[in-house]
């Protein structure tokens, strides 16, 4: 089991994801400011649907080639070739079905719409073959470029040409296909394409292992975007404008998690029955449940604070759905890395059965509650979906290795989180009490986490005295 690699591969996919995730956060001042509730709740719908649609259509085959060439070290570019050659004819006639369907039914920009779609599927396709291929620095390098070219075209178009909703398709769709073209650039997908590495007998091998997991996509959408659906549908655009701004802080708590998740199942195929797997699978999910409430419990404060100053027009109300959608983050982030255990041992159905069921959970809860209690009812069902998942997933995992889990810290901090949300809704508009709160809370999850704290700093202070010293190298 390789430590040193985990930690690297997740300073690499922190830079990544740093870039992406805080630029959904750190344009929420603009588009409160510039983009209308009705308009933002469209692009939002649109990106629900989207991210349904391109795991399902393309049988996230992006996981396969991850497996699979991690596994077939050395024969990497026969499952490149096999599995480029079949998305691209996909493409072809998904394009074609596309614009038969936007023309008939007369969809609102729909060009941006297909050519956005497009680029999402290649900036997952092309990053999951740079990371299968170890090429970790360039992933991060062409996230970070994403993001770089998203924030002036947002300024830019939003700020200067007012250009609302088009402006949003635009920044969206120039960032993925410049990331695609780093990306192209250093691992040659295209360039390294030959018709005689296509394998029909590889391809239907990447096929069942994905498939299961383009599926298990849906019931993750169902989790996770379908709120977006029902809002629309049941309060209007306008509330789902609202919602979709308010989960965008969520996308700080993503920042946390999707950086372990990522490194670990990565580290989890490699390392795939060892010896000491269980130990560091138990060490990494201790580390995470800490990690992902103590986060939770100090960003709920801080979030309140950023409403007061930064945030605009009608989207102010939605501060108080922060709380909850914090928390199915963290726990969002606890059910996959759970699911690696089964991604490890090629389980992908079991995953697909447990997530469905917490799908249904939310999807169904949502559709009921919204009309009754509004936006919040829909991510409060959508939060018990993922503990629902977890509850399942448990059990599962115990008849499969060695499973512990601090139970007494995983209830304590979800109770911390929730009585500092009732407190913090208090006096929402208070800034000094806010502050106050958040004092307090730091103090809380300090004692919490005092055995971490004390370890992390003796690594530090290790790492230093290990460094070797430069010396006087002049004469």
């Amino acid at each position: 089991m390789s430590s040193r690699r985990l930690i690297r591969n997740m300073g690499f996919y922190f830079l990544g994801i740093f870039s992406t995730k805080m630029l959904q956060f750190l344009f929420i001042p603009l588009y409160s400011k510039y983009i209308e509730p009705a308009d933002f709740g469209y692009y939002s719908l649109t990106v629900s649907i989207i991210a349904l649609l391109i795991p399902l259509l393309y049988q996230s085959i992006w996981e396969g080639i991850l497996r699979f060439m991690i596994e077939k070290e050395g024969d990497e570019r026969n499952v490149l070739t096999t599995a480029s050659i079949y998305c691209f004819g996909l493409t072809i006639l998904y394009s074609i079905l596309f614009l038969i369907t936007a023309t008939s039914f007369n969809i609102q920009f729909g060009i941006a719409v297909l050519i956005m779609g497009i680029c999402q599927m290649g900036v997952s396709y092309w990053q999951f073959s740079a990371r299968a291929l170890k090429e970790n620095r360039i992933y991060a390098i062409s996230t970070v470029v994403q993001s770089v070219i998203a924030i002036l075209l947002n300024i830019v178009l939003i700020m200067v040409f007012k250009w609302g909703l088009l402006a949003l398709f635009i920044a969206n769709t120039v960032g993925n296909l410049v990331s695609i073209i780093i990306l192209e650039a250093n691992i040659k997908i295209i360039k390294g394409l030959k018709k005689e590495d296509f394998n029909r007998d590889l391809l239907k091998s990447i096929i069942k292992y994905s498939f299961p997991l383009s599926v298990n996509a849906v019931s993750w959408w169902l989790i996770n975007s379908f709120n977006t659906v029902v809002i629309t549908y049941k309060i209007g655009i306008d509330e789902n404008g609202i919602y979709s701004l308010a989960s965008r802080f969520g996308t700080i708590m993503a920042l946390i998690t999707s950086v372990v998740t990522m490194a670990w199942i990565e580290e989890s195929f490699r390392s795939y029955d060892t010896k000491e797997s269980d130990t560091f699978f138990n060490s990494v999910l201790d580390a995470l449940i800490r990690a992902v409430f103590s986060a939770v419990a100090l960003l709920i404060p801080v979030t309140y604070v950023f409403y007061q100053l930064y945030v605009f027009k009608g989207y102010g109300k939605g501060v108080i759905l922060t709380p909850v959608i914090y928390l199915t983050a963290a726990y969002s982030a606890i059910a996959s890395h759970l699911a690696s255990v089964f991604l490890a041992r090629k389980e992908s159905n079991i995953i697909f059965k447990t997530t469905l069921i917490g799908g249904l959970v939310s999807a169904i809860g949502g559709f009921l509650l919204a009309e009754s209690y509004g936006s919040m009812g829909v991510v409060v069902t959508s939060l018990i979906g993922f503990i629902v998942m977890c509850v399942i997933r448990i059990p599962m995992i115990h008849k499969r290795m060695n499973l512990r889990i601090n139970y007494a810290m995983t209830i304590g901090m979800t109770g911390l989180c929730l009585i500092v949300m009732i407190i913090c809704n208090l006096n929402a508009a208070s800034l000094i009490y806010q502050l106050c709160i958040f004092v307090i809370v730091v103090v809380i999850v300090g004692i919490v986490n005092i055995d971490l704290l004390k370890y992390l700093l003796s690594s530090i202070n290790t790492a230093i005295k290990q460094r070797p010293s430069s010396g006087n190298i002049l004469p």
